[in-house]
């Protein structure tokens, strides 16, 4: 156990630090250090392995850390031990020097404060046989996730928004092993991918329980992942999610960006499953070319099979969504009711849901028919979609410049570079559309021309290209939900 000296002692000749402030300041720097750190390392790999790590104190030139792992120690000594010594040089002197003392036992600790140390309980994991070793990885992180029964085919409510998408999913889930390779669903928050993906897993495992399904959220794939790293356990790690015969890949876009470690991954368990034709199916909320930052292998690998959009339901779905929800809650509402909440909320399935449970709740509270009136008045605060506010030319340049990297000069310009032009073309298309009382004139004079045709030109331009291209129809109507709402 580390003594702390009772004498005095100086860092750079700036500051004297006494064995009565030295505690103090050491996490003062400390804290200032791993701040600096958080911006260079890796964010999966920071929050598990610097969160185990323990200030002791500043002595003799020396910054003093301790933890409970050997091993977090020595991955940190190995991978980040100068990224550390730099940090410090910079903060505290240029002569600091870092120790790691594995012995240090922290006076104040407690059994409460023990429970902090997240991997104690993988003790001694060298000397483990490989079957404690698997034991100890299988309940180091979650086995298994549960489907939930409530997520059937029968239970999704079909539009023209969201048709190709179940065909799709009932396909896979109906022949597996025979499907497009990997099935990528993307959409909208709560427009039901994760309901989709669950269905296709209760579906085989009552219609084809002898398959192994598998269903994950991007998240816990990460955390896993470094769960096993840190147990030693990266063999049953990947046996865990390679000895399935459908994999169901939920909100990959939840993946961090300096996730290198698992990108790698999810990369080399998607080629071992392709390779051995097992059912790949992946959701995201955007298709996978605006996935920018994970890497081209891996969105190569999501674009070479089926790739099918989900879109906001049309108030014909969402009438009916209300219907056969409103029946599951035993709840008595009138079409008026409905049509009121469908224009209260076009673009998500979840607002539906949840004006339904405010609606149920507030009545048996209050023993109250939902009529009309009490409807308008329990939902007030709900945000209104059907309004929004009035677009400026100058909000429509800011979108313009943060999209495209194209100011306002040269959209104004006589400039004629293919990039300027589009973007000048997707203004004009824009102005058009959300101040539909402007002038084509005036438009035109907006955005440096003289003559109305170029407005008119520059509608029918994209037009084209928002027919011919989902990518670019995806962004354009980004564009005008950000300057509606």
């Amino acid at each position: 156990m580390l003594q702390n000296s009772h004498k005095n002692y100086t860092i750079t000749g700036k500051q004297i630090l006494t064995r009565e402030n030295s505690e103090e300041n050491t996490k003062n720097y400390w804290y200032t250090i791993t701040e600096k750190l958080r911006k260079k390392i890796p964010s999966q790999f920071f929050s598990v392995f610097f969160s185990e790590i323990q200030e002791v104190t500043i002595e003799n030139n020396q910054l003093i850390l301790a933890a409970k792992d050997k091993r977090v120690i020595n991955h940190i000594k190995k991978r980040y031990l100068n990224e550390i010594k730099e940090a410090a040089q910079e903060i505290i002197s240029d002569n600091i020097d870092i120790i790691f003392d594995t012995d240090y036992t922290n006076q104040k600790t407690n059994e409460n404060q023990k429970k902090k140390y997240k991997f104690s309980n993988l003790e001694n994991n060298d000397n483990l046989s490989d079957r404690a070793k698997k034991h100890q990885a299988n309940s180091a992180y979650p086995k298994y996730i549960a489907l939930n029964p409530n997520y059937t085919f029968e239970r999704f409510i079909k539009g023209p928004s969201n048709e190709h998408a179940l065909v799709a999913a009932e396909e896979a889930a109906k022949t597996p092993k025979n499907f497009h390779n990997p099935l990528y669903l993307f959409g909208g928050v709560g427009l039901g991918k994760t309901h989709l993906l669950m269905a296709i897993g209760n579906y085989i495992s009552e219609h084809l329980p002898y398959l192994n399904v598998q269903y994950i959220p991007a998240e816990i794939f990460q955390s896993d992942l470094i769960e096993a790293m840190i147990s030693k356990s990266l063999p049953h790690f990947r046996e865990k999610y390679r000895n399935v015969d459908v994999l169901m890949f939920d909100d990959i876009q939840f993946i961090k960006q300096r996730a290198e470690y698992t990108q790698e991954e999810i990369f080399h368990t998607f080629n071992y499953l392709y390779q051995n034709k097992k059912q790949i199916i992946i959701s995201a909320d955007r298709p996978p070319q605006h996935l920018s930052h994970l890497t081209d292998r891996l969105l190569n690998r999501f674009q070479s099979g089926l790739m099918v959009d989900i879109k906001p339901p049309n108030l014909e779905t969402r009438m009916a969504i209300l219907k056969k929800k409103s029946d599951e809650l035993n709840l008595d509402i009138s079409e008026e009711v409905r049509s009121y909440i469908s224009m209260r909320i076009k673009t998500h399935i979840r607002g539906l849901e949840a004006a339904l449970i405010k609606l149920k709740f507030v009545s048996d509270i209050e023993r109250k028919p939902i009529d009309l009136k009490l409807a308008k008045h329990i939902l007030k605060d709900l945000p209104n979609e059907n309004s929004s506010h009035e677009v400026s030319i100058d909000e429509i340049f800011k979108i313009l410049l943060k999209t495209y990297h194209v100011d306002e000069d040269e959209i104004k310009s006589s400039s004629r570079v293919e990039r300027v032009a589009l973007t000048r073309h997707v203004g004009m298309y824009l102005t058009k559309k959300l101040l539909p009382t402007m002038s084509l004139s005036s438009i035109a004079a907006v955005f440096g021309r003289t003559d109305h045709t170029t407005v008119i030109h520059a509608d029918k331009k994209i037009h084209e290209l928002i027919n011919n291209d989902e990518s670019f129809n995806i962004q354009i109507n980004e564009l005008l939900e950000e300057l509606q709402f």
